[in-house]
């Protein structure tokens, strides 16, 4: 018909309740950025570094949330926001950053106005702040009290 070829988007839920979580996922799980292996065709995208690769990445809980968006792999979850993928993934209530509204990777931002980052960790850390989410908070307090 008048529609061939054309292929409707369907959302994929990547939703998986902490009981489906093993062992080996929590194994899986990438430290450091060292730890992670590149596969085009296995491997999963990360919402933050938009990498694929066959690390273990989070699970949003939000059963509306799907596909890349509540994926983050372990560097990224750990150095923009301090939080831990294995924690989340064994906490049933856990939420992704962009279900939060707390997304700080540069697709959110720019959807909601803003400035891509680049690269923050290591000037957050320089300033002595353990995740850019909460260098971000500072800065954004300090526009607040200064003005």
């Amino acid at each position: 018909g008048k529609c061939q070829g054309y292929r409707r988007r369907h959302r994929i839920s990547s939703f998986r309740p902490v009981e489906d979580i093993t062992e080996e996922d929590l194994e899986n799980v990438a430290i450091t950025v060292r730890d992670k292996i590149y596969d085009k065709v296995l491997g999963n995208t990360c919402h933050q570094c938009r990498q694929k690769t066959i690390d273990t990445k989070t699970v949003c809980r939000n059963q509306s949330c799907g596909g890349v968006r509540g994926q983050f792999c372990g560097p990224c979850l750990r150095n923009r926001y301090g939080e831990d993928v294995r924690s989340a993934l064994l906490d049933p209530d856990w939420v992704c950053p962009p279900c939060r509204g707390i997304c700080n990777c540069s697709y959110c931002r720019k959807r909601d106005g803003r400035c891509a980052t680049g690269i923050l960790i290591h000037l957050a850390k320089f300033y002595g702040y353990n995740n850019v989410k909460e260098y971000l908070e500072s800065l954004q307090k300090q526009l607040v009290e200064d003005h």
